[in-house]
């Protein structure tokens, strides 16, 4: 078992890039569920705006 995680004498960098990678998947996966979380309360916020509608100025 030892072995399979010292991969040949390479296991420090191929384990520290595995855990690099989860690292930024992770990052990916908050920051992208953040941005969906801020556009979904703008969008209510406009949509609860009452806009001025243009009247007839005859």
């Amino acid at each position: 078992m030892a072995e399979f995680f010292d991969m040949g004498g390479f296991g420090n960098y191929i384990w520290g890039s595995y855990g690099f990678a989860v690292i930024c998947l992770g990052w990916l996966n908050y920051a992208s569920w953040r941005k969906a979380k801020t556009t979904a309360e703008q969008l209510v916020i406009l949509q609860d705006a009452t806009p001025v509608s243009p009247t007839n100025t005859e």
